[in-house]
């Protein structure tokens, strides 16, 4: 299984296009899809924000795509269901994505809208859009950013949006952990997985820190191009400094695709190829520090280590934390400077974090957190 790596510096349409037709012409792609014309593209929509918030896919990316599936003949569609309470045409606005589906006269699909489906794994069912099952083919075009409770973000993660609005955020509220949201995640890419016959990952511009949408943009300037996600999942992870052990789901995933590390090839320049001092969050790192500590220190962890959700001077109540949580843990009543969260219910999810738009909220770490979450 390959995995293309290109060093691109800027958005720069011609570039990219140019690396996208010189990749899909040694994968043979369009031989491979000649029986499929409907073609949907499934970016990363998270919320909205300008393309040069680095949270999600940048248009440019996008339109050369889009004119090379235009010129092979295809019907594009482009569709994804932002997370939380965020309204979806504010989203399609900001982002640039409704200005470029105008320009090509593509069709956007809002995945919390027309018909939903359910769909079971072994071990879990699933709401998914079936917009996503209706097309013939999928795309699959991730943002490369770190990730506040998954550690990173990028091709699979990204297939969480085919699951509609809110709905979303029951999985966290039934699967709170690290462990068993990456269950989650891998449960829901044995399902959609088929359907995907190319992962695209914008790396141009991505996310540190405090990822996926509160995080620290840097240009990494590169842009990585398969057909599994798992296999350009676990080479993104490693250039962003993670381990295999840290990233359970992607893992998963590589076993679902019966991919092994040594299945997949990149070019030489690549393989031992680390991004410098990437600031990655680990707010999981004490479960495994538990898990072989005795009793005494579990118990100095479980009372010293703490992290939460909570809120900046940057708030504006706009509501939309309120309206997202999973478990209900906001109230936002009048006068409140910010919403109130019951720290009782809230599970630390993050899905505040993750969704304000406004960047007003953070993860307040107590000292011994601030030690272990670099």
């Amino acid at each position: 299984m390959n995995v293309y790596i290109q060093k691109i510096i800027t958005y720069d349409l011609n570039e990219i296009k140019q690396f996208l037709e010189i990749t899909l012409q040694k994968i043979d792609f369009f031989s491979k899809i000649k029986d499929k014309k409907n073609v949907l593209l499934k970016p990363n929509l998270l919320g909205a924000y300008k393309p040069e918030a680095a949270v999600t896919t940048h248009p440019i990316i996008i339109e050369a795509l889009i004119q090379i599936l235009i010129e092979n003949n295809k019907n594009v569609a482009l569709g994804d269901s932002p997370g939380g309470a965020v309204f979806v045409g504010t989203v399609w606005e900001k982002t640039g994505i409704k200005k470029l589906c105008e320009k090509y006269d593509i069709k956007l699909l809002n995945f919390s809208e027309g018909r939903i489906s359910k769909h079971s794994s072994i071990n879990k069912k699933f709401t998914i859009s079936e917009y996503f099952f209706e097309a013939d083919a999928v795309i699959n075009l991730p943002k490369y950013k770190t990730h506040s409770l998954m550690y990173y973000t990028g091709a699979i993660k990204n297939l969480y949006g085919i699951i509609p609005g809110l709905k979303k955020s029951d999985y966290h509220k039934n699967y709170p952990t690290i462990s068993d949201f990456s269950e989650v995640i891998t449960d829901l890419y044995s399902i959609a997985r088929e359907k995907v016959v190319l992962n695209i990952l914008d790396g141009i511009w991505g996310m540190e820190d405090e990822g996926p949408s509160a995080g620290i943009t840097r240009n990494f300037g590169i842009m990585m191009v398969s057909e599994k996600a798992s296999a350009l999942d676990h080479i993104a992870s490693r250039m962003f400094g993670f381990k295999d052990s840290q990233l359970m789901y992607i893992s998963k995933a590589m076993e679902i695709d019966n991919i092994l590390p040594d299945d997949i090839e990149i070019d030489n320049e690549w393989k031992d190829f680390k991004f410098k001092d990437v600031k990655i969050k680990k707010v999981s790192a004490f479960v495994k520090i538990l898990s072989y500590s005795p009793k005494i220190f579990q118990n100095f962890f479980k009372k010293h280590f703490e992290f939460k959700p909570d809120f900046n001077g940057k708030c504006v109540l706009c509501n939309v934390c309120v309206q997202s949580c999973p478990v209900q843990a906001m109230t936002l009543n009048k006068g409140d400077k910010h919403p109130e969260i019951d720290y009782e219910k809230c599970i630390k999810c993050m899905c505040c974090h993750e969704l304000c738009p406004h960047q007003a909220v953070y993860i307040n770490k107590s000292f011994l957190a601030k030690f272990i979450i670099k």
